[in-house]
């Protein structure tokens, strides 16, 4: 590969993990799926053909190619090569390594910037809103695959903890089949960091459906997820890159689970149990 090289070029210019962050709320469903599989899942992408990676991502490998060409690659092969040098494979140029202090430092900084960020896109109204819901609630459902299941667990455990009727999941095939008990009266919570996990969008459309109110609790704005809500509660947006499936992308959330349970308290009339 030249330095003149489309892949050269864009590596030199923007760190590709970087750029896929930029773009993903722009970029159409098919090619957000793929970013989001890239960026939870870059050094297993090194190893996979452009056919894998089209599986795995649920896109086309017509999409594939598209998404590697709009941040200036010419075709995949080139994309692994700069990606292979950006995260630091062996054999291949590596990336300016700071200092474990500066590592430190960064990681703090991007944890700080996701909570400052969530605070800044927290609304009052929209907290009380789905506070009163989630008070008058029968019962409350959630559901989120992989680290956002996680989160679902803890904002279930908070609101059991005020004496409200909450089931976590992160079966997607159980969220599904019990949703069907779900009526008017009853909430439905969504998380997902991108917004475009397949399995949470169906579980707000289907408790939708049921009469529900829904509500997402993602990082991405302008999401399938979003369509499917009734609320949306935006994070952290898609700033840090979650490698390896890294707690830094969870802050925002944990904030919104917090900011919620405030809000609740004054629905309920009462202080929150901590």
């Amino acid at each position: 590969m030249s330095v003149n090289s489309p892949a050269m070029k864009a590596a030199s210019h923007e760190s590709i993990l970087a750029r896929l962050q930029d773009d993903i709320d722009r970029l159409p469903n098919a090619l957000a799926r793929i970013a989001k599989y890239i960026l939870e899942n870059p050094e297993k992408v090194l190893h996979q053909s452009v056919a894998e990676l089209g599986e795995f991502a649920a896109s086309g490998e017509a999409s594939i190619l598209r998404l590697c060409r709009q941040i200036g690659f010419s075709g995949f092969r080139d994309f692994k090569l700069a990606l292979a040098a950006e995260i630091g494979r062996p054999g291949l140029p590596p990336t300016a390594a700071g200092t474990a202090d500066s590592a430190l430092q960064s990681l703090h900084d991007t944890m700080a910037q996701n909570l400052s960020i969530a605070h800044n896109n927290a609304e009052s109204e929209t907290l009380a809103k789905v506070a009163a819901a989630l008070a008058a609630s029968r019962r409350i459902d959630l559901y989120g695959a992989g680290m956002s299941g996680i989160t679902a667990e803890l904002l279930a455990y908070r609101l059991l903890r005020v004496g409200l009727t909450a089931f976590a999941f992160r079966n997607s095939n159980m969220a599904h089949e019990v949703a069907s008990g779900l009526s008017p009266g009853c909430v439905a919570i969504g998380l997902s960091i991108s917004g475009l996990t397949v399995d949470t969008v169906q579980f707000l459309k289907g408790a939708r459906s049921a009469g529900a109110l829904t509500v997402a609790i993602t990082n991405r704005a302008r999401s399938p997820l979003e369509k499917a809500a009734d609320f949306t509660l935006q994070a952290s947006g898609l700033q840090d890159h979650p490698i390896g499936g890294t707690l830094t992308s969870t802050i925002g959330k944990i904030f919104v689970i917090e900011s919620l349970m405030l809000a609740l308290g004054k629905a309920m009339d009462k202080p929150v149990a901590k």
